[in-house]
């Protein structure tokens, strides 16, 4: 709690600032200049060296603080996004605001920064999407958006957000220093930090425990089962002939379910076969054919041959994936570490509602996506949701204040254990709560097997390609090599994506 104090106070002396700049900017009336407010005593647990540079920071400032004492307000807006457990994305920024005006009280500063409005979407990606196009027409963007990190290409190009390079440099070494750098890299577009990385994730494979003990399944060849995916002795196809059997003996209903719309669970099976979606070095999109081939061919095998997923996969509703998961009517469900936290937030199991979290660890384990290849290397696929800052907000400053604070690791670490997702900060998997989260520390190494989607403004049009092609072979429209050609048919007949999706063998 002392350090946790210490690091509060010394936010307050590095980014008090920020909002001076601004209410110097807005709101400064010729006065008479106060007494200075003294210098807060050094911070407890804040190394001498540290706080001397933090001291002689707060020293520049000394002359702007005056202004700050007129009472000025500033609100900010925030919109987000996501599942029902990741609510912390907007909660969170708003907790910030209120923090960041009590420590400025604590400084005799009557400033308040507030967050007057708050906007969580839960619905089809296309709806938010849309919103935000819609205020941005209209003017009426709010200051902060919570976003997947794939979207900052089409709203950078857009001039919908601004780049962070300043903001990140000027707060590296209070909030952004610990962040790893394939975060970075994820949040990084023509040469430029366009977003605050906000969490990540891992997409396993979910397994339900009753149905493989019914199988004979001894406890400790359970327990094995995520290592022998990690060592690639268990693949895709053992995933189908496993699932067959458990249909054929009526342990589950389904043999492998998976979401119903285009995203990074799908993908997954590309990349297991050896795929790669986009080449980072040269911007540009990726079809490796070989791979989408197998990859088609698994999914036909499995919803036409062995009819262990269901053949209108692509049309159901996530509430009945979810209610058919958590009730045991499936062996495998390709997820996301997030469920893990939605199941027990939402009332889907058809007597249970809401499932305590003992419920989950007596029924599931859980695993990497199998290698397509026996020895290969299994995969999983990132997908960090960000902050970006909007070109429309009338306080840039004051909003990337807040996203520093909101990065520190009281905030990170109350998002990443509410909804289980992965903490961005270092610093933050040292906090108490996370190394009581076992279920974060047990999937922490799938992040080593990662990778993410493509940063490519045209990516939305790409994936809807795939995920048509995949639709069109479960559905038995089209056998595999008929829904790769569509796809390369595709991919050519568009003179933008022609130019950015390079086709290999």
């Amino acid at each position: 709690m002392a350090e946790k104090r210490a690091l509060t106070l010394a936010i307050v002396l590095l980014i008090v600032g920020l909002v001076i700049g601004i209410a110097i900017g807005y709101y400064a009336i010729p006065r008479p200049a106060p007494p200075a407010p003294p210098t807060p005593p050094p911070p407890t647990g804040i190394p001498p060296e540290e706080y001397e540079k933090l001291k002689k920071e707060y020293e520049k400032l000394k002359s702007e603080l005056e202004e700050l004492k007129k009472g000025v307000t500033i609100e900010l807006r925030v919109w987000g996004a996501g599942d029902p457990a990741s609510v912390t994305r907007v909660n969170n920024p708003e907790a910030a605001a209120k923090l960041l005006t009590e420590l400025l009280k604590t400084l005799g500063i009557t400033a308040e920064v507030k967050v007057v409005e708050k906007y969580y979407h839960r619905g089809p990606w296309a709806e938010y999407e849309k919103k935000i196009y819609l205020a941005y027409e209209a003017g009426k963007l709010p200051d902060i958006i919570a976003v997947g990190h794939e979207w900052i290409p089409m709203l950078a190009e857009k001039g919908i957000i601004i780049p962070l390079d300043e903001y990140v440099e000027k707060y590296w070494d209070l909030a952004f220093y610990d962040i790893p750098k394939p975060l970075w890299e994820a949040v990084t577009y023509k040469g430029h930090i366009w977003a605050i990385p906000q969490d990540t994730e891992a997409r396993p494979v979910y397994v339900w425990k009753p149905a493989l003990k019914a199988l004979g399944w001894t406890d400790e060849e359970i327990a094995a089962l995520p290592e022998k995916v990690k060592s690639g002795e268990f693949t895709l196809d053992d995933m189908l002939e496993l699932a067959k059997k458990a249909v054929e003996k009526g342990l589950v209903k389904y043999g492998i379910l998976h979401r119903p719309t285009p995203g990074g669970e799908l993908w997954q099976i590309y990349l297991a076969y050896g795929g790669k979606l986009w080449d980072p070095a040269t911007g540009k999109m990726v079809l490796k054919k070989g791979a989408m081939l197998k990859a088609l061919e698994w999914f036909y095998k499995g919803a036409q041959v062995y009819k262990v997923i269901p053949s209108d996969m692509t049309t159901w509703s996530w509430r009945s994936i979810h209610t058919a998961v958590v009730s045991g009517q499936t062996l495998f469900w390709f997820g996301g570490t997030w469920h893990w936290a939605e199941w027990q937030k939402v009332p889907y199991h058809p007597k249970l509602g809401k499932v305590p979290e003992s419920y989950l660890w007596e029924n599931f384990i859980f695993m990497l996506v199998p290698s397509g290849y026996k020895g290969g290397k299994p995969v999983t696929l990132s997908h960090p949701f960000v902050y970006v800052i909007t070109s429309q907000s009338k306080h840039p400053e004051v909003a990337a204040l807040i996203l520093a604070l909101v990065t520190q690791p009281e905030f990170d670490v109350k998002h990443a254990v509410g909804s289980a997702h992965i903490p961005v900060r270092k610093a933050s998997l040292e906090h108490p709560e996370m190394k009581k989260a076992k279920f974060l520390s047990d999937v922490a190494y799938m992040l080593d097997y990662t990778t993410f989607e493509p940063m490519h403004p045209l990516w939305s049009k790409y994936k809807k390609i795939i995920f048509d092609a995949i639709a069109a072979v479960e559905m038995g429209k089209m056998k595999p090599d008929e829904a790769l050609k569509f796809m390369i048919d595709s991919i050519k007949a568009d003179p933008e994506l022609a130019k950015e999706v390079v086709i290999t063998e």
